[in-house]
């Protein structure tokens, strides 16, 4: 089957699930094409994925999103520059707290709600009078673990024509 038609058939059937129109059958069919679309996603961001995890939890789209992050110093608005499942990166003008694990709302496109949750710090970056800052998500739930990824496929096949 060429590239083309496979992808043909992932966003019919991604469409689909958004809908709530799978089958058992489909729905498992659709679970595997995710996994191997975001398998070769991370591929092509350098990443390797540990045999023992879900790629996708790990691909990133480069997407601007809103995040309120909620220091005990006060509460910092940015817009992320990459999200995952996994976490995201945001520019902040000033380096976070050192240890903190602030609270997070991540905005979605549309009028859906917001993923809310705690970030652990992960890595930082002065990038001239900024900085690049990434953190992971702490203890997401399932429920907005898959509403996260669900979006992130979105994101990522509305750049794939």
């Amino acid at each position: 089957m060429s590239v083309n038609r496979w992808m043909e058939q992932f966003r019919d059937l991604h469409t689909r699930a958004r809908k709530g129109l799978l089958d058992e059958v489909e729905q498992r069919e659709y679970l595997g094409a995710r996994e191997y679309f975001a398998r070769a996603m991370t591929a092509a961001q350098g990443l390797s994925v540990p045999a023992d995890q879900s790629a996708r939890r790990m691909f990133r789209v480069a997407q601007g999103l809103q995040v309120d992050l909620n220091f005990a110093t006060g509460t910092v608005r940015s817009m992320t520059l990459d999200v995952s499942v996994g976490g995201f990166s945001a520019m902040l003008y000033k380096p976070p707290p050192e240890g903190e694990q602030p609270g997070f709302s991540l905005r979605l496109p549309g009028a859906q709600e917001p993923i809310v949750g705690r970030a652990k710090l992960v890595a930082m970056q002065r990038k001239l009078a900024n900085h690049r800052v990434s953190f992971s998500i702490e203890d997401l739930s399932p429920k907005d673990a898959e509403r996260l990824e669900t979006v992130l496929f979105d994101l990522a096949l509305e750049r794939i024509k």
